[in-house]
């Protein structure tokens, strides 16, 4: 069904197949949301190869004429609304990808996301749980739920999962699995060196499983309000307090800072811009800092470090003065 699908959004399906197709979209709410996500793949990868010249509403209702007009009133006006939606990212990256499980079973298939530097990103999962993106993050998933919900996070995510008692909720890291009954969190697992793991539980209740450094399974209950820490390289972890609300604050365009320690805000900044920093003077770690951004621009929120701490920054290139780790850097001195 997915390859009909894909051919009648394209206008190239059959005549006689075409009330087959509808009836099926029509048939079960599962079939519907299958459809839309079906139909954001089709839009995205049509929309990357003409991104430079592509008029969004043009192309919206080029699409849209392709749907005679006595079916359009019945599917169109559900699917456009994820299209809609979803255009914005997808300048980000998306694209169909094919994974055989085994060779005597039929072939998985996934929709695969990755952001592009500097944006946020929303997707809505097969079972309506939406998943935000940070800058520079890459989230795999299937095209439909099995069995369990597994989805696999690289770069920060903040999830608020439906609530479904007969299917439970993974979300898999390199270094931890999270299972969810129905919550909100934020998920920090960057790959960088250095840098560790962080779930912030916003609401709801998680469970962390993974091998600490003593060579023996974790397994951890989270509450709301509370960040799980891992260091990757020896597995030593801690939970603590936090200001829950703060740290996923980036979802929503903005980056808060309430008398935030330096290294914190920092990090921030980094996942935000996909920028890394060097603080060449120790003691401006004593430092922390209030305020708040709103879709502000990295050199405006720099200006206020500077202001607040006498900071100054210098921009290192990528490849400049051994500058390897593939981010911009920014030295604090």
């Amino acid at each position: 069904m997915e390859t009909k699908l894909f051919c009648y959004f394209d206008n190239t399906l059959p005549e006689h197949e075409i009330a087959e197709v509808e009836a099926w979209i029509n048939s079960s709410e599962e079939n519907r949301k299958l459809a839309e996500q079906l139909y954001w793949l089709h839009y995205a990868t049509s929309t990357l190869h003409t991104m430079q010249s592509v008029d969004t509403k043009s192309a919206l209702r080029k699409v849209r004429g392709r749907i005679a007009a006595s079916r359009r009133r019945v599917i169109w006006n559900r699917i456009v609304q994820v299209a809609a939606v979803l255009f914005l990212p997808v300048a980000a990256v998306a694209f169909w990808a094919m994974r055989e499980v085994a060779p005597t079973q039929e072939a998985m298939q996934y929709v695969e996301m990755k952001t592009t530097s500097g944006m946020v990103s929303t997707v809505t999962l097969p079972d309506s749980s939406k998943v935000w993106l940070n800058s520079n993050s890459y989230l795999k998933y299937p095209i439909r739920f099995e069995g369990e919900r597994r989805v696999k996070l690289v770069g920060e995510g903040y999830f608020r999962v439906a609530k479904d008692d007969q299917k439970r909720f993974v979300v898999e890291t390199d270094v931890m699995e999270i299972e969810v009954t129905g919550t909100e969190f934020n998920v920090d697992a960057y790959d960088r060196s250095g840098r560790d793991v962080r779930t912030t539980l916003i609401s709801g209740s998680i469970n962390m499983t993974f091998d600490g450094n003593d060579n023996r399974e974790h397994y951890v209950e989270v509450h709301p309000g509370q960040r799980v820490t891992i260091d990757p390289a020896s597995m030593d972890w801690n939970i603590r307090r936090v200001n829950a609300a703060d740290a996923a604050s980036w979802k929503d365009g903005r980056i808060i800072f309430d008398k935030t320690p330096l290294a914190e805000a920092l990090r921030m900044i980094e996942n935000r811009f996909n920028v890394e920093f060097t603080v060449k003077n120790p003691k401006f770690y004593e430092h922390n800092f209030t305020g708040m951004f709103t879709d502000q621009r990295l050199d405006i929120i720099l200006e206020h470090f500077k202001r607040s701490s006498n900071m100054r920054f210098r921009t290192i290139e990528r490849g400049e003065g051994g500058n390897l780790s593939g981010y911009e850097l920014i030295e604090i001195y």
